[in-house]
């Protein structure tokens, strides 16, 4: 069995890339991620495996868990301690200002992303924008902190616990945060323990030995997700790309839903309305 996703520790100077390569060339299979780690953040990177690769967006969605350090008195381009250095300052910032302006970060708020990163401007990622010296404007993003707690703070460096939506740049929020108490930062280190319901103390390194049996099934990380089993009939006709209407199948419940067939798996489904008429169909086959 080689469907489904193994959660892998990300180690440093490694990029994401690297760490789905390492795991594609082992189990001879297609493997995917979501959520990119950059080379310098470690932790908890789900690795999609299969036929699960075809699930990325319902597979790894939802809030993450960061512990994070940043550097005072050091602004970068990058945001983090890899970039060239943009800015210094000498101000020597306290444990309490800090804690004065973390409360105006929690909740839903308006950022923007560091120019070194995946997001595409005009089809292209802003990395390649900037590393072209292209002139471009980064976008802004709502995202959502939910809680901030302070771990340590000492000389000119912090470490902080952040608990996010999917979407936030944590080098944008060091850079922010040193901006709230007039100084600058740069992000030292990252770790992510958590993202979408998987926890770091379930992933094992890149070279595990026994990796195949880290393998989590689909069955398994695909139950946040209620069950459909219609008669082999409908099954058939809904494995074929047909839609049924619900109906004939009996209860059916609201939004994404698991679709088996003889107990097999077949693919994630939904119902909406087409001629009038309430329909099921599945979105996405496996």
């Amino acid at each position: 069995m080689k469907d489904g996703i193994i959660l892998i520790d990300k180690t440093e100077g490694i990029t994401s890339f690297t760490a789905v390569a390492i795991m594609k060339r082992r189990l001879g299979v297609k493997c995917g991620h979501n959520g990119t780690l950059d080379p310098l953040a470690t932790g908890l990177l789900p690795i999609m495996c299969g036929k699960a690769t075809k699930l990325c967006e319902y597979l790894t969605d939802g809030n993450k868990r960061y512990i994070a350090k940043m550097k005072f008195g050091i602004e970068t381009d990058s945001y983090d301690i890899t970039g060239n250095v943009t800015d210094t300052s000498d101000k020597r910032v306290t444990k309490a200002e800090v804690e004065a302006v973390l409360p105006k970060f929690i909740g839903k708020i308006t950022q923007i992303p560091p120019i070194y990163s995946a997001i595409k401007v005009r089809g292209k990622a802003l990395y390649k924008h900037a590393r072209e010296g292209s002139s471009v404007e980064v976008p802004k993003r709502e995202i959502e902190i939910y809680e901030i707690k302070l771990l340590s703070f000492e000389g000119d460096e912090l470490e902080m616990e952040v608990h996010c939506s999917k979407g936030t740049y944590i080098r944008s929020l060091c850079h922010d945060i040193a901006k709230s108490v007039n100084s600058c930062a740069a992000m030292s280190a990252l770790r992510r323990t958590q993202t979408g319901g998987f926890d770091i103390k379930d992933a094992v390194l890149p070279d595990y030995e026994d990796i195949e049996s880290k393998i989590i099934g689909l069955d398994e990380v695909l139950t946040r997700y209620p069950k459909l089993s219609p008669i082999n009939f409908f099954a058939t006709l809904l494995r074929n790309g047909c839609a049924v209407e619900t109906k004939k199948l009996g209860a059916v419940p609201d939004g994404i839903c698991r679709v088996y067939g003889e107990e097999t798996l077949l693919g994630l489904g939904k119902k909406y309305i087409k001629d009038g008429k309430e329909v099921f169909k599945i979105i996405t086959h496996l």
